[in-house]
């Protein structure tokens, strides 16, 4: 009985103590399970269209989404570490010794992220710009804090990291309300220039897409190639479904060199004869 009554009071002693141990793991469970459900919520809000309106521009959304994120999820495992009884300051101290240690074993992953700042800042591509870049050629479909996302004209998607997009060359199509098709057409050495000239301004000066601003309808004569002369027929018009406008202008161009009786000839050479 004396040791049964030892072994009650023992245990008398140590049952709040661990009841209070799984209040506490249980609390900070909580504060994780929590922190990180919020952190999920708050992307996903942000990320929608309807947030923000007109304030908040498609470019920045994934990036502002991403930083609300990781920052809450940094709140939340300081919450919950300092709950299991971890002191502030020891946590500061690691946290620092740990931003460190993965600043030098992630400094590619940190180079994207300065990166995809830099491009937020300056804007050289924004969500729904056509780029060429070396590594990948089509439509922003958005500008994250790592990396950048392209759908290429066959709808397939491409990941390049934002380091690459930055320090390398970017053509950007869709910055600009328009663009200037240049069409070079090779005509015979009998051809009257002026008249050539004559008709692919007046050709170029009908279409309903061409625009008089910049600059109007210009043709010049450009080069004397061994089979025709070139002829640079130029004119401005709407960025948007760049392709379709081009082609209808190309096409409106070779029906009136034929209508006129202008020759696009084939590439060709003399050869003569001597004794």
């Amino acid at each position: 009985m004396e040791q049964i009554e030892a072994y009650w009071a023992q245990a008398r002693e140590t049952f709040p103590l661990l009841l209070t141990g799984a209040m506490t793991l249980s609390a900070a469970l909580a504060i994780l399970i929590i922190g990180w459900i919020v952190a999920k919520i708050a992307r996903g809000i942000i990320r929608k269209p309807s947030f923000g309106g007109q304030r908040l521009d498609a470019t920045l959304r994934p990036v502002f989404a991403t930083t609300v994120f990781y920052t809450i999820v940094a709140m939340t495992l300081y919450a919950f570490l300092t709950k299991l009884g971890v002191p502030a300051h020891s946590l500061l101290a690691v946290f620092g010794a740990a931003g460190l240690a993965i600043a030098f074993a992630l400094k590619d992953t940190l180079s994207n992220i300065a990166a995809g700042v830099m491009m937020i800042a300056l804007r050289p591509l924004q969500v729904g710009d056509f780029v060429d870049t070396p590594n990948a050629m089509g439509s922003v479909t958005e500008i994250g804090l790592f990396s950048t996302s392209i759908k290429n004209v066959e709808g397939v998607y491409i990941f390049v990291p934002n380091s690459q997009v930055w320090a390398t060359r970017v053509q950007n199509f869709g910055r600009h309300t328009e663009r200037r098709l240049m069409v070079d057409i090779g005509v015979s050495y009998e051809t009257d220039l002026k008249k050539a000239q004559a008709i692919l301004l007046e050709t170029l000066a009908a279409l309903p897409d061409v625009q008089s601003l910049p600059t109007p309808p210009e043709c010049y004569v450009m080069t004397f190639g061994d089979s025709a002369i070139t002829l640079s027929s130029r004119a401005w018009l709407p960025a948007d479904n760049w392709l379709a406008r081009a082609s209808d202008a190309r096409i409106a161009l070779k029906e009136a060199l034929d209508k006129a009786g202008i020759e696009i000839p084939f590439p060709q050479r003399v050869v003569t004869m001597k004794k």
